[in-house]
């Protein structure tokens, strides 16, 4: 394990941040940007990959013209039973995150569904019969003011970033922050597997999608080029969080006003160190999630956000003890790959349980 980790260096750290910024460019297109040979990048890139270190992965979750519905669950378990809670709660293809916490909860799972109903199916009548799970609360997602695949490594220069992306760098934490998004496009339901190929491996080329799905490279490239454009499809790029420089993972309720929250979403999303901020319903409407490089930290943030943002009220922290899973992929407590859950969320979450019940 420890060999692993002095095998990165800051060029792979690199490497990752430019396949964040453009995660399908070409090796030829970041030779220059990095200052280093093709095939050079290429097998850097392999050797992160084959060992779990990095990844880049694509996610697709709308049905039709509909976003999901999402929702953060906070999971209670009987003493002794939370590993193997989160063990099952990982291998569902309805949870994109499962996190062991501290404060009042034992879980915290960020979960997307097709529509209510599914969610409602998913925490009856799974969530809630998993054994050792003794309650749950649940908050919805309503905005997404910041979401996770915008949050950045830090080491490209602005100049070598504005190659990439065309642009010259804005917030460190949310390059592109303010610019008007594209309309979103309907998903059509032909284009699911598409978009359940690219989960595990983002990077996979055109010619290795047609032929695992029987289309044309020119059809697969139109549909992938549609996708992106309408947002139905969204890439992400990560690296192990022990090999990243930023190893700690917080999650933040917070109480703010309701005539503020833009503005408090647009100052947070500014912060270095956060991840997402979303609004959500329960008892906080709002939910601002962080990395950061040390548990130290997190007290120089939550003041730095209290000092910037007057109006907002820092309800309650907690700093996950370890992430399972993150963006469909199932992870080590080192933050290494272990593998990628398919993130079909249109699959009943509660086969064989009548509707009735």
């Amino acid at each position: 394990m420890n060999s692993a980790i002095s095998t990165i260096d800051d060029t792979d750290r690199a490497l990752v941040h430019a396949l964040q910024l453009a995660p399908r460019a070409s090796w030829e297109r970041l030779a220059p940007v990095l200052g280093a040979r093709p095939e050079t990048l290429a097998r850097r890139w392999e050797r992160m990959t084959s060992a779990g270190e990095a990844w880049v992965s694509g996610l697709g979750l709308r049905t039709g013209s509909q976003a999901p519905c999402m929702a953060w669950v906070e999971v209670m378990c009987a003493a002794g039973t939370s590993p193997a809670v989160g063990a099952a709660l990982a291998g569902d293809a309805h949870t994109m995150g499962v996190e062991h916490t501290t404060g009042g909860r034992d879980l915290l799972a960020f979960v997307a569904v097709p529509d209510l109903h599914m969610l409602f199916r998913y925490l009856s009548f799974r969530v809630q019969r998993i054994p050792g799970v003794t309650g749950t609360r649940s908050s919805m997602v309503t905005a997404v003011h910041s979401p996770p695949d915008r949050w950045r490594m830090d080491h490209l220069s602005p100049a070598q970033a504005a190659l990439l992306t065309g642009r010259t760098r804005r917030t460190p934490g949310t390059p592109g922050a303010g610019t008007a998004a594209p309309p979103v496009a309907p998903v059509p339901e032909e284009d699911r597997p598409l978009m359940l190929a690219l989960a595990a491996d983002g990077r996979r080329s055109v010619a290795s999608l047609a032929r695992e799905s029987g289309m044309s490279e020119s059809t697969v490239r139109r549909r992938l080029s549609r996708l992106e454009a309408g947002q139905g499809l969204r890439y992400s790029c990560a690296m192990a969080s022990g090999l990243s420089g930023w190893p700690v993972s917080a999650t933040l309720w917070a109480e703010v006003p309701e005539h503020e929250v833009a503005d408090c979403a647009a100052v947070a999303a500014g912060l270095r160190e956060t991840r997402t901020c979303m609004s959500v319903s329960g008892t906080w409407n709002f939910v601002i999630t962080a990395r950061l490089r040390t548990i130290e930290g997190l007290a120089r943030y939550t003041a730095d956000l209290s000092r910037r943002l007057p109006g907002l009220r820092i309800a309650d922290t907690a700093v996950a003890l370890h992430v399972r899973k993150s963006e469909a992929q199932e992870l080590d407590q080192t933050g290494r790959r272990v593998r990628t859950v398919r993130p079909d969320i249109w699959t009943d979450p509660a086969p064989g349980v009548p509707e009735q019940t």
